[in-house]
């Protein structure tokens, strides 16, 4: 059985007669170790611009013969010139020079570049598979031909091979043929794989890291200032809550207002609630805000208050302490220096309590129901520290009041199959609007693991592949629900990689990894999502959802076997 270049015909080929040719060249058994290529490009061909060889095979101690196939149930040839079928196209050439050029082109080509393969035969014939063609001709050998008598008898092997032994017997006998050596028995199967590797060379390119990296940069930079009009849409309105699920833009339309209102002279508060996050802010707007201006609101709140966290911090110190602490350090002050003209909250769906608003009214010019600001959420699926989405609904009723709001509805950081994939497995709905990427034809992937070793070998795999694909290490970021030291990261060992924590990531040749929650308002190229042991839980289906909207190109998510049943079973229910 023959190894095929391309392993499977093209569905188009016209020819019924190249599709038997094919299929019987790929399972004949005496063609085991032979190597056939189809529909072979000729770009320097010896008479024309280009050419085209039907069959190139490459056979093991005999030589390589090109292979012309003519499946018409008639032909003629009048007054030297072919014609074909029905057509009254002419062809001057005929099949058996269309044939030998083509052979010659070949052989020119691959003997320049191996001048060892210089007495290898190359030799041509032309195959009619459903005509009787009897006719002799000082033009080419009677056993140049195989006709349907021929094809219906024997095996495409035996035929073959009784072309290219007449070839060697022809030239064996031909005191011209100087290069020719019956005793010969090329090619080889290193000179066979030699040959075959020449004319149709397997490859595989990817972009590269840097140009990889510039375009998703240019990209999104594209398709996020077209969401700007929201912002220019509302610029007359002192306080807004900009709403949208994730993926909509909200953190770089957040920094997009910060940096407007620095430039219109205004003092800025920017603050979020993940210090991830925290971190991002304060590198994107260095250029234009002060570390005291820009970050969590935790690490605005200790700097305020001039302390630093216990050893053995708990929730009570974060949600009520420190914002108390902070409180009285303004009243005592009595200076006005922390005040602020305007406040820009990311994920603000985080911050809506009452300590933590306590402090803004403070802060703000004018308070919250007069100051100028801007909150930015996801107040549909990702309040994940607060205890209902309820309760800020309830917030937002007492605390905030003659304010505007504008709906985000489309999409602009994943790619169409990733929204699709948010709003069937994420319960994003109503789904969005527009997604402004461009269909890449990349599917999520989903791995079910049945035990921790699998889901470790997984890992590795995956990683492997993304870094064979072209993403580098730092494009890559492992996200799980479980904390850091009970991942599936912290226990996976690989001589190609390393991984880990983000918080203590130093090298860009780390893959980082990190809970889901500490990576809530960041994105990342590839996302690989582990631990996953359900998903339809209320908690488990927020965390989800927030994991599978951080990838920009690639998402990849390891899942148990209990889990993959659940997917499949939202999957069956939404169709």
């Amino acid at each position: 059985m023959a190894k095929m270049y391309p392993v499977h015909i093209y569905s188009g080929t016209p020819s019924p007669g190249e599709v038997e040719i094919f299929h019987r060249l790929q399972n004949d058994p005496l063609t085991t170790k032979w190597l056939v290529l189809h529909s072979l490009d000729i770009p320097h061909h010896r008479s024309q611009i280009s050419g085209e060889a039907d069959f190139v095979i490459i056979v093991p101690e005999k030589g390589v013969l090109c292979l012309e196939v003519k499946a018409h149930n008639k032909i003629r040839r009048e007054n030297g010139l072919w014609y074909y079928g029905s057509s009254e196209s002419a062809d001057s050439r005929g099949p058996f020079k269309q044939s030998s050029e083509a052979m010659h082109s070949i052989r020119t080509r691959v003997t320049k570049q191996y001048p060892e393969l210089s007495g290898v035969v190359f030799w041509s014939a032309v195959i009619f598979p459903y005509l009787d063609f009897d006719i002799n001709s000082e033009e080419w050998h009677t056993w140049q031909v195989i006709d349907r008598k021929l094809f219906s008898r024997k095996s495409i092997g035996e035929l073959i091979k009784n072309v290219l032994s007449n070839a060697r017997k022809f030239l064996a006998n031909k005191p011209s043929a100087l290069w020719f050596n019956e005793n010969n028995n090329e090619p080889n199967l290193e000179q066979c794989n030699r040959i075959c590797s020449f004319l149709r060379p397997s490859f595989e390119f990817f972009e590269s890291p840097e140009s990889r990296a510039d375009r998703r940069k240019e990209e999104l930079k594209l398709y996020t200032n077209e969401q700007y009009e929201a912002l220019d849409s509302m610029e007359l309105n002192d306080r807004v809550i900009f709403s949208g699920p994730a993926g909509t833009g909200k953190t770089l339309l957040a920094t997009e207002a910060a940096r407007r209102s620095v430039g219109k002279g205004k003092e800025v508060l920017f603050c979020c609630y993940n210090r991830l996050l925290g971190a991002w802010l304060r590198s994107e707007c260095n250029s234009f805000l002060t570390s005291e201006n820009v970050g969590t609101l935790h690490s605005i709140m200790l700097s305020v208050a001039g302390i630093t966290p216990p050893d053995n911090t708990c929730q009570e110190f974060w949600e009520h302490e420190l914002p108390q602490k902070a409180i009285e350090t303004i009243i005592l002050d009595g200076s006005g220096k922390y005040k602020y003209d305007q406040l820009i909250i990311d994920e603000a769906q985080d911050l809506l309590k009452n300590e933590y608003l306590d402090f803004f009214d403070l802060v703000l010019v004018g308070g919250l129901n007069s100051g100028r600001w801007l909150f930015f959420g996801d107040f549909e699926k990702q309040a994940i520290y607060s205890t209902s989405l309820n309760e800020i609904d309830s917030i937002q009723r007492n605390r905030l009041s003659n304010f505007s709001r504008y709906g985000l509805r489309v999409n602009c950081r994943n790619t169409p199959r990733v929204a699709e994939f948010v709003h069937l497995l994420g319960g994003l709905n109503p789904r969005y609007s527009k997604v402004r990427r461009p269909d890449d034809q990349v599917e999520p992937t989903i791995a079910p693991y049945k035990s921790e070793a699998q889901q470790e070998e997984k890992l590795v795999q995956t990683i492997n592949t993304l870094l064979h694909e072209g993403f580098v290490c730092s494009d890559i970021v492992v996200l799980s629900p479980k904390s850091d030291q009970d991942s599936i990261s912290s226990k996976t060992t690989s001589n190609a990689f390393s991984l880990c924590p983000i918080k203590q990531k130093t090298t860009y040749n780390d893959v980082g990894f990190c809970t889901i929650h500490s990576f809530k308002g960041l994105e990342a190229p590839a996302i690989i999502v582990t631990d996953i042991e359900e998903v339809e839980s209320v908690k488990s289906a927020s965390l989800f959802y927030i994991a599978i909207t951080r990838s920009v190109e690639r998402l990849v998510i390891l899942v148990s076997d209990k889990a993959r049943k659940e997917m499949v079973n939202i999957l069956t229910q939404s169709h």
